[in-house]
């Protein structure tokens, strides 16, 4: 084996870390659990092992289960910056001396070096026992047979009836990676709550602010067929009227005026947009939210289509909100702090770690 990287002393042992009873959803937990003796997925693709990270063997099966997944990284790449084209020899042809095939092989061990880090990390935490992926194997086994009989018992189950192997291992490893957060910040991560604060401080602008109320009129056309409504407009002669309200708002008229002659009831159409109602608004009018907010106090917007209808907004008055306090978004703040500290937990070992890449296998595993 060759060794690519140099380990450095880890920061956390074994010995000073107790097991951390965690309750995962379904069986992440039990991902990892299974005995040295179970036989089950005993084949070259997890006793053979294309590097090592720390010690702790990569198998070819999750070698390349990480290529498949990372294959259209490799497409998009190289079409991207050499115009490389997705035929029968994209991944033998060189560009500026690098090929598709060796430039997926490395970004694929990086992977697996993160992955091996953090699952490292979950079985110090005491998450998981095992971090081998026929372990996983055997989990995942375990976790479909038991929704076999749950489905065959008429008991209710979550999620699909069978996990796929991909599925499964992401959900696996997100589900690790909480519990092994969870456990960092009751010992390495504690945070006062003036360190809390201070992130708060730094973050609110990005994550915290409530942006502005924004309160407009509108002027909309609707088209096409309408339950209760009297025979409706074709969608060009909505067009065609909605470019008329345009053309006299232009020349100077009152939009109170304009709704009057072209909205259906006669009347102003206000709708409030803020905070408060930006999830609601994006499942029936994420398009008008986008046209409202960018509009400034007193500004019309120009003619736009949403949903069968074409408008015309004005904003008629527009507030700014201001940040989420702190005790609101405490709890969020705390959680982005927690993660923050672990992904730079993960960077330094990722950077630390002795990585051993066994070289006839590495180079003996094809790309297709």
């Amino acid at each position: 084996m060759r060794t690519i990287t140099r380990r450095s002393e880890r920061p956390m042992s074994t010995s000073s870390v107790a097991v951390l009873v965690v309750t995962l959803a379904l069986a992440a937990t039990a991902a990892y659990a299974g005995s040295a003796s179970d036989t089950e997925h005993r084949d070259d693709s997890l006793t053979t092992c294309v590097a090592k990270v720390n010690g702790d063997p990569v198998s070819v099966r999750l070698f390349e289960r990480c290529l498949a997944r990372n294959r259209f990284s490799a497409f998009h790449h190289f079409g991207a910056k050499y115009g490389a084209k997705p035929d029968a020899d994209f991944w033998t042809t060189s560009h500026e001396g690098e090929t598709p095939t060796d430039w997926l092989k490395q970004r694929v061990i990086e992977e697996c070096v993160r992955i091996k880090i953090e699952l490292g990390l979950a079985k110090e935490a005491g998450i998981i026992a095992d971090t081998s992926y026929a372990a996983f194997l055997r989990a995942l086994d375990k976790e479909n047979e038991r929704r076999t009989e749950c489905l065959a018992k008429g008991e209710p189950i979550y999620g699909p009836q069978q996990y796929k192997e991909d599925e499964f291992f992401l959900y696996v490893m997100n589900n690790a990676r909480i519990a092994t957060q969870k456990r960092l910040s009751q010992e390495r991560f504690s945070a006062s709550e003036e360190t809390l604060r201070e992130c708060y401080e730094s973050a609110k602008h990005t994550h915290y602010d409530r942006g502005h109320r924004v309160r407009t009129w509108a002027i909309d056309v609707q088209y096409g067929e309408r339950e209760g409504y009297p025979a409706s407009l074709t969608r060009d002669e909505a067009k065609a009227k909605i470019e008329e309200a345009k053309a006299r708002l232009d020349d100077g008229d009152r939009f109170e005026d304009v709704a009057s002659d072209y909205n259906e009831d006669g009347a102003l159409n206000e709708e409030v947009f803020d905070f408060e109602t930006r999830s609601a608004d994006k499942s029936h009018r994420a398009v008008r939210r986008d046209e409202a907010m960018a509009l400034s106090d007193g500004e019309t917007s120009d003619t736009f289509e949403d949903m069968s209808a074409f408008f015309i907004l004005k904003c008629v008055e527009r507030e700014r909100l201001g940040y989420q306090p702190y005790e609101e978004v405490r709890e969020s703040v705390k959680r982005r702090y927690l993660e923050g500290r672990y992904q730079a937990l993960v960077e330094q070992l990722v950077r630390t770690a002795e990585v051993e890449v066994n070289s006839p296998v590495y180079e003996g595993i094809a790309v297709r």
